[in-house]
């Protein structure tokens, strides 16, 4: 089977369903309750030191923890703060993304996957000493609480 028919269908895929989601946030969807959780979404910087707090506290981080915790917090506040002016941009971007050409609608849609891309990589580099760090409890700990979390 040739290679390049099997990776034009799940991009197609994808460019239809931008598009669909696109002509989904017309109208209907900005007085949906779902469109007011997108604002909420915005405001992910708005607890940071409660969710670090909390995170620390559930890890357990001991005194000789500490230097790795540091380094992953200031990342952790430093994304929270991209993720919700990104969140904001990307509000603004949807209003335009409906009546835009399709090639400026495909470029707003990488440049997203490219911040978030490069949100993953912060927080994995982040992430990676300060699990080193971890005992097997702490470990765990953190796989239980702190996958799935928006940014980890």
């Amino acid at each position: 089977m040739n290679m390049n028919k099997i990776g034009i269908a799940p991009i197609a895929f994808v460019m239809i369903a931008g598009t669909v989601s696109a002509q989904d946030m017309r109208g209907a969807r900005q007085t949906s309750p779902g469109f007011a959780d997108q604002a909420a979404l915005c405001r992910v910087d708005e607890h940071i030191d409660g969710q670090l707090g909390y995170i620390k506290a559930e890890l357990k981080i001991t005194e000789a923890q500490t230097a790795q915790w540091n380094v992953f917090a200031d990342a952790f506040r430093a994304d929270k703060e991209k993720q919700a002016q990104a969140c904001k941009t990307m509000q603004e971007q949807v209003r335009s993304l409906t009546s835009a050409p399709l090639p400026d609608s495909m470029k707003i849609m990488a440049d997203r996957l490219s911040a978030r891309l490069e949100s993953i990589r912060a927080m994995y580099a982040a992430i990676g000493p300060l699990y080193a760090s971890l005992s097997q409890e702490q470990k765990k700990k953190a796989d239980e609480i702190m996958k799935g979390v928006p940014g980890m």
